[in-house]
């Protein structure tokens, strides 16, 4: 199984201990294979999202060297995928286009987001299931 997590997924763990998207986070980091995939753009993306002082300002308990240093963790438990081909565009937002790019260069089964409504003009036509962090944890059976 391969999958992609979009990168709303990955502030919203830090942001908050409570929700699917930390569950998620966790479980990716206790499996013994490398599920998730990331690319290069999404890897400077990540950076760049969690990095933002308006995002830093919802997680005062991480430094910038903690952030950083979780970043390297994301990246040793990941598949590195390499992108041949350039999706753009598809979706409005061109920052989704570069994570329907690692999911389909990936030949990801699921791509993880909080924003399902973005991504809805593609549904159907990849070979990968789009959901929310919630919903993919209640079909592994990690959530009820």
């Amino acid at each position: 199984m391969k999958i992609v997590c979009d990168t709303n997924v990955w502030l919203s763990a830090l942001t908050s201990n409570q929700g699917a998207s930390h569950v998620l986070v966790k479980w990716l980091f206790e499996q013994s294979s490398q599920l998730h995939c990331v690319s290069t753009p999404f890897i400077m993306e990540l950076e760049d999202v969690l990095l933002r002082p308006k995002n830093r300002e919802r997680m005062p308990q991480f430094l910038e060297q903690d952030l950083r240093r979780f970043i390297d963790d994301i990246c040793c438990i990941s598949n590195h995928q390499p992108i041949y081909f350039l999706w753009r565009p598809l979706i409005k937002d061109p920052k989704d286009d570069m994570v329907l790019e690692l999911a389909v260069n990936a030949q990801a089964d699921y791509l993880i987001t909080f924003n399902i409504q973005d991504f809805k003009a593609i549904e159907g036509k990849f070979n990968f299931t789009l959901c929310t962090p919630k919903a993919f944890l209640q079909q592994q059976g990690v959530l009820k």
